[in-house]
């Protein structure tokens, strides 16, 4: 649960010198990786390095870090809480993509079971009544119905920022919901106890976080899990370029590099088993979709 009386923990301080340091780093790491650090935004235009994105945004002129954070989030806030942008519906929570959800949480759930096997303890805690999880960007909640709840979680936290969301999951999640508590509140203020969760769930919603933001909430969602506990991201990932920004929301889909520098700066780890990264691409999705990777994560 929500430890309402502490300070957000901060791995990278709200300061122009910690983002611009962190930004050289990720863009060191993808240098080491062979990898670009440029992208584009929907309106076109293009941007040399990731710092240069940034310092557009406005994040990088000054320490005025929090004025320019409120316009980021309150933006990308007021879309979604529109009905006429995103309907409380599969469809609303999926773009209009409502026909991949099926498949999603079969390959979702696929990975899960895989990583839980390879997790002792918290293979013998799944079905006990303390289990809980926690899906992060939860919207109405498709994957606490889908997948947390059927794979045996008796506890299940839903962290959205919409509150028109929030009151819409109840319904949706039906005879179950009693199992849930919903809190609405941006991932970048959510602040967990430690050892609270045994899986956090992250899907499709760390586009909206800025990378300093998304370090230090990776961070706290590590220090939130349970002995044994795993952080699963589930996301979009751009092929040729570093990032592309969608203008009208305020999001930014990463490389996967970048999203691996990300991981690195924030001191998870990705799981692995017998050698092997716990990583798994979805295989199924329609090509013009953005490839989309699951990566088990651990402190």
């Amino acid at each position: 649960m929500e430890d309402a009386s502490s300070e957000v923990l901060l791995v990278i301080p709200n300061t122009l010198k910690a983002r611009t340091d962190l930004i050289h780093r990720i863009q060191n790491y993808l240098t080491h990786k062979f990898q670009v650090y440029s992208g584009r935004d929907t309106n076109g235009r293009e941007y040399d390095t990731i710092e240069e994105m940034w310092h557009y945004e406005g994040f990088l002129k000054g320490e005025d870090g929090n004025d320019n954070a409120s316009r980021w989030y309150d933006k990308s806030h007021t879309y979604w809480e529109k009905e006429e942008n995103v309907e409380a519906t599969i469809d609303g929570m999926l773009g209009g993509f409502a026909v991949l959800s099926e498949r999603d949480i079969a390959a979702s759930h696929s990975f899960l079971r895989n990583v839980i096997a390879c997790r002792p303890l918290l293979n013998t805690r799944i079905n006990e009544d303390s289990s809980r999880s926690c899906e992060c960007g939860a919207g109405i909640g498709r994957l606490t119905k889908g997948l947390l709840l059927p794979f045996g979680f008796q506890n299940c936290d839903l962290v959205e920022t919409s509150p028109r969301l929030v009151h819409a999951a109840p319904e949706y999640i039906g005879e179950h919901f009693e199992k849930c508590t919903f809190i609405c509140k941006g991932l970048q203020d959510f602040n967990p106890n430690p050892k609270t969760y045994d899986v956090i769930w992250i899907q499709w919603v760390i586009a909206y976080l800025t990378d300093w933001d998304l370090v230090n909430f990776l961070n706290r969602m590590g220090n939130a899990l349970k002995e044994g506990g795993v952080i699963i991201i589930k996301d979009n990932t751009c092929s040729n370029l570093a990032f592309t920004a969608d203008k009208d929301d305020c999001d930014i889909t990463r490389s996967f590099q970048y999203l691996r520098a990300i991981i690195l700066e924030s001191g998870l780890r990705v799981l692995s088993n017998d050698g092997d990264d716990m990583i798994h691409w979805q295989d199924d999705f329609p090509d013009d979709i953005w490839p989309v990777p699951m990566i088990a994560l651990t402190m």
